[in-house]
């Protein structure tokens, strides 16, 4: 089979932005996939809701043109595009016909570099995202999500999040004038951007350079990233909330390494054996809801490696309130189980063979070949990863999943439930 990297197209452009186009035999329909520098974590400390409030408003007015007009615009011409946060930068995503990706790019950077940020509209976000913390209080999931990573990480760390009550006094004072100073970060310095489906490269690499020339050389500066210093225990949290059906639990622990690290794949492999999605491809999954009917769901899953940062071991489950110990027990129990019985070499193969077969599967849709090229981009790999991924996954040993099974903390990790609790 040829390689994907093949059809491929990386253009070389100044001040270390990546672009990459790639032609497939999709059929009308393009997908933009793409990032600048300028996220929370270049922020003051505390500041990071800027950023939420300048994303929600980047299509809300430029210089030249109104909300309405841009956004009409973008739907008379069936084009979708949309602004994320990041911890070190700003995501866009979108998709159009052939015959509009010159005006989706071209407003793509109108946004990035003239929003306005009107006073009604910046008014109009601050309620809304008010609002959405207020539900989130009696969210039981996101509550047991932010309970853990303020127990587990220190409170210097990037990875460590505010309070609901602080994220919400937060908004409350952003100004326009951080909002235009924050805008200013987004440039071509660092920029990755990733073209796929029916287009032509040539074509589309002259409309590429040619948009991104409206583009400033961007201010943002990548904060130096440092391992997390608490220790790790084997707490436990309760966030109490009435009335609630099931309780959310995330179990956890910090690892002290990075995606960078040469076991971080094997990590993921073994993350993926322990908590997998799948109903036979998780020992959590077969053990705790297909054996003793515990839960509806529990996964166990890489978390906050974005941005080159330590990350940790994750699992997520939802459980009733008049079986919330004994589920917790077992789940417990079960990882010990797995990591002194599962680690075995035809248990690794078959777990092999799935990663690669459902990473090849998805290559084949546009958006999943657009997001596999950003993040290759953003990662600083080479174009082949894109091929080799297959094979690194291949090469993980049996010796390597015990290895990284020792750099985590297991014997302590934290708890943090949210929901309804029996007295």
């Amino acid at each position: 089979m040829e390689p994907i990297a093949a059809n491929v197209t990386e253009l070389e452009l100044a001040d270390s932005a990546r672009v990459f186009i790639a032609p497939t035999r999709a059929k009308d329909v393009v997908t933009v996939q793409g990032s600048v520098l300028g996220g929370w974590n270049m922020a003051p400390r505390g500041r990071g809701d800027v950023q939420l409030v300048v994303v929600d408003l980047l299509d809300a007015g430029t210089k030249s043109k109104t909300k309405d007009q841009i956004r009409e615009a973008l739907s008379d011409r069936g084009i979708s595009l949309s602004f994320n946060c990041g911890g070190d930068r700003t995501y866009f995503n979108g998709s159009c016909l052939p015959e509009d990706l010159n005006f989706l790019l071209n407003t793509i950077v109108e946004c990035l570099t003239d929003a306005q940020f009107p006073a009604k509209e910046i008014a109009l976000t601050k309620e809304r995202l008010l609002g959405e913390w207020e539900d989130a209080k009696t969210d039981t999931r996101g509550q047991a999500s932010r309970a853990l990573i303020r127990n587990i990480y220190d409170s210097e760390h990037l990875n460590y999040t505010a309070t609901i009550e602080e994220r919400m006094e937060s908004v409350k004072t952003v100004t326009r004038a951080e909002l235009l100073a924050f805008r200013k970060q987004f440039g071509r310095t660092g920029m990755v951007l990733a073209i796929v489906g029916d287009v032509a490269t040539a074509r589309t690499a002259t409309m590429v350079r040619k948009a991104l020339a409206a583009l400033p050389e961007g201010s943002a500066v990548i904060p130096e990233k440092r391992l997390n210093t608490k220790s790790a225990t084997a707490t436990e949290i309760v966030v109490p909330i009435k009335d609630k059906a099931n309780i959310d639990v995330y179990i956890g622990a910090v690892t002290p390494f990075t995606i960078n690290h040469p076991l971080y794949l094997a990590f993921c492999v073994l993350t993926d054996m322990l908590g997998a999605r799948g109903l036979s491809s998780g020992h959590l999954m077969r053990t705790i809801r297909e054996r003793d009917g515990l839960t509806y769901g529990i996964y166990a899953q890489p978390a906050g490696f974005n941005d080159a940062l330590d990350g940790a071991f994750r699992i997520w489950a939802t459980f009733s309130p008049n079986t919330y110990q004994e589920a917790v027990a077992k789940t417990r129990k079960e990882i010990d189980i797995f990591l002194r019985t599962g680690v075995t070499a035809p248990a690794l193969l078959a777990k092999q063979d799935q990663l690669a077969g459902s990473y090849v599967v998805s290559l084949s849709t546009t958006g999943g070949l657009a997001r596999t090229l950003h993040t290759i981009g953003i990662e600083g790999k080479p174009l082949s990863y894109i091929d080799a991924y297959p094979d690194l996954i291949r090469a993980v040993t049996v010796e390597d999943l015990q290895a990284v099974a020792k750099l985590i903390p297991f014997d302590k990790l934290s708890l943090a439930a949210s929901g309804t609790f029996q007295k």
